[in-house]
C-alpha cells in the first residue's frame, strides 16, 4: 500500500506538533515545560501566575508538584518533591527589592514561624545579592529529606535543610497574604 507524499508529511507534521504541544505550556510569551525533574521525582506543572505590583507586570510564577494539588493548604505542608519557577518579567528587580519582598512575605504568612526560622530566613535571604532582570530566573525546590534548595539564574545558590522552612516559604506564594491573589490562583492551576 502506498503512501501519498501529502498525507506523509501532514502527519509527520502533526506527530511534531502534537509533541511540541504536549511538552510547554505557554504563558504571556514563556514556555514552561509540563513536566519537570526535582531531585530523583518527576513532577508535573500546576500552574502559572502573574505577580503584578501596581501596575507592573514583575514574574511569572509556576508551580510544579509529584502529587499536584489545587490546594493550598497541601501545596504548603505536603512532603513531597515541588518546586516553584520565578521567571522575571519585568526589566529590573534590585536585591534589596527581592530581600524585602521575602521577609514581607514571611511575616505575612509564617509569624509563629520567624523566630525559629531566624538563621534559616537569613540564609535564603543571603542568597540574592544581586538584582533580576527580564528572562532571569528563581528557582525554589524542595527535595523530602533533603531540603529547600534555591537556585538563581541558573546557579544553585544553597539548600536549607527542614520541613518546617519549606513550609514557610510555600507559605509565601500559597499562604493566606500572597503577594497577589491573581499569582497565588493561577500557580494552583486556577
Amino acid at each position: 500500500m502506498k503512501i501519498n507524499r501529502a498525507m506523509a508529511a501532514a502527519t509527520a507534521a502533526m506527530l511534531v506538533f502534537g509533541a511540541w504541544s504536549g511538552y510547554a505550556r505557554e504563558f504571556k510569551g514563556v514556555n514552561f515545560p509540563d513536566t519537570d525533574t526535582i531531585g530523583t521525582a518527576q513532577a508535573k506543572l500546576v500552574g502559572i501566575g502573574l505577580r503584578k505590583k501596581l501596575v507592573i507586570n514583575v514574574y511569572l510564577g509556576a508551580l510544579y508538584m509529584a502529587t499536584p494539588s489545587g490546594d493550598p493548604a497541601t501545596v504548603i505542608s505536603s512532603d513531597q518533591a515541588k518546586k516553584v519557577v520565578l521567571h522575571f518579567i519585568y526589566n529590573k528587580v534590585g536585591a534589596d527589592d527581592l530581600v524585602k519582598a521575602w521577609t514581607e512575605g514571611f511575616e505575612k504568612n509564617a509569624p509563629d514561624k520567624i523566630a525559629s526560622l531566624k538563621s534559616q530566613i537569613a540564609t535564603f535571604n543571603g542568597f540574592f545579592t544581586e538584582g533580576m532582570k527580564t528572562g532571569e530566573t528563581i528557582v525554589v525546590s524542595y527535595v523530602p529529606g533533603t531540603g529547600t534548595e534555591v537556585s538563581v539564574k541558573g546557579k544553585v545558590k544553597g539548600t536549607i535543610p527542614g520541613k518546617d522552612f519549606m513550609e514557610a516559604v510555600f507559605s509565601i506564594w500559597f499562604g493566606k497574604n500572597p503577594p497577589s491573589g491573581d499569582l497565588k490562583k493561577g500557580m494552583l492551576g486556577g
